[in-house]
């Protein structure tokens, strides 16, 4: 059973200002906000928390913004997750616009919000903000806490962001993240593993390159054997195809000078699926350049795991689940699709803290880090709409 109220369909007392919420998203994707430079946006969206209601609102000392509204206490508690950073903006030509366009351009009907950061994910924090406040500001109180967690360095898989404000102590019964569903529900995502594979050689005068290995002809073997590997991976029914590929490639010594490199960095990236673990991984990585290594003997070889991003899921079955799926439902008119995200989001860190956690969320997130990167306003509007509903189901009113 649902924990909380359970509303009527589309009731009159919750609305959102869609021009309040269009106007907030521009102003802070106006405002440049890269992984380690936040600060500036942060003091925004404090103050928009402070505007809208929120009974509490903090900038922690990593730079997180914290908006709480304060229930009764008598109501599950729940947590919203979204981050404040982006990624660089690459070619786009004026990725600060924040201009409002008509999306045909991009196959879509509607207006959209152009620019870095809309649909990843400023925009996005800006809706749950308005729909969390969207109760209080139609005269309801709550039962439960709502927690809305704006947090920084998500881009680089820092523990600076949700992670640390777990660590700090502070928890909800269930969570919800606003990274981009596409008018879905999803209930998580594939696990990343990060390795580095270093390839040696012998290093010699690179005009006589007899003399030395090199080490970059020396990946060759293993990259090869990889590409094989990746055909044979695990498919998931919800959370998709396992994945592996290589991120990054750099050879030592590169300073200009003519010798032949004895060393080559590999960055591996591989994407997880249920069924498979951290270690089960790497022990088939190791597996495979061992049998690789073992057809010529000049092949010497280090793997260590550099990075693990968590997989995410939470049952279908579980209430928050079949809460957010009501409360869409009720905004849109039509049951939504449960899916998952392909990339990784923070809410992994929630239920990996042991909180429930689901995925609604304005956007496509196929247009994320991309040059044509955009959020539809009609999306944004219906997400601000969902996670009202999505909040007094599962905190309930105490009204």
């Amino acid at each position: 059973m649902t924990p909380g109220l359970t509303l009527s369909a589309r009731p009159n007392r919750i609305s959102i200002d869609r021009q309040a919420l269009v106007a907030a998203c521009r102003e802070v994707v106006s405002i440049p906000s890269l992984t380690g430079e936040e600060t500036n946006v942060a003091l925004v969206f404090s103050r928009y928390f402070k505007e809208l209601g929120f009974d509490h609102v903090e900038i922690d000392q990593n730079g997180n913004v914290i908006g709480k509204m304060i229930g009764t206490g008598r109501g599950p508690s729940l947590m919203i997750n979204g981050h404040i950073d982006h990624v660089p903006t690459g070619d786009m030509a004026t990725p600060y616009s924040a201009d409002v366009v008509d999306a045909v351009r991009w196959g879509e009907v509607g207006e959209a919000i152009y620019g870095r950061g809309t649909c990843d994910m400023k925009c996005n924090v800006m809706a749950a903000a308005f729909g969390v406040a969207a109760a209080k500001q139609c005269g309801l109180s709550l039962a439960g806490d709502v927690i809305l967690v704006a947090d920084v360095e998500e881009e680089t898989d820092s523990p600076a962001g949700v992670k640390s404000v777990l660590e700090r102590g502070l928890k909800a019964d269930y969570g919800v993240s606003v990274e981009s569903t596409n008018g879905g529900v999803y209930v998580g995502h594939r696990g990343k593993l990060e390795f580095e594979l270093v390839v040696k050689g012998r290093t010699s005068h690179a005009s006589e390159p007899s003399n030395g290995i090199n080490a970059i002809l020396q990946t060759v073997p293993f990259l090869q054997a990889l590409e094989a590997h990746a055909r044979g991976l695990a498919n998931d029914r919800l959370l998709g195809l396992a994945t592996v590929t290589i991120t990054g490639f750099h050879s030592y010594p590169d300073n200009g000078t003519a010798v032949v490199p004895d060393q080559c960095r590999l960055r591996i990236d591989r994407r997880y699926v249920r069924g498979e673990t951290p270690e089960s991984c790497e022990a088939e990585l190791r597996s495979l350049f061992a049998e690789t290594a073992k057809q010529n003997s000049d092949l010497r070889w280090e793997l260590a795991l550099t990075n693990h991003y968590p997989l995410m899921f939470t049952d279908p079955s579980n209430p928050v689940v079949q809460a957010a799926v009501e409360a869409v439902s009720e905004v849109v008119g039509e049951k939504p699709a449960i899916g998952a995200w392909r990339f990784g989001v923070n809410g992994t860190f929630m239920v990996e803290a042991g909180i429930p956690t689901v995925g609604v969320g304005p956007g496509d997130e196929r247009w994320a880090h991309t040059p044509e990167e955009h959020i539809l306003i009609d999306d944004l509007h219906r997400s601000a709409e969902s996670i009202a509903h999505l909040v007094l189901k599962v905190c309930g009113s105490a009204s």
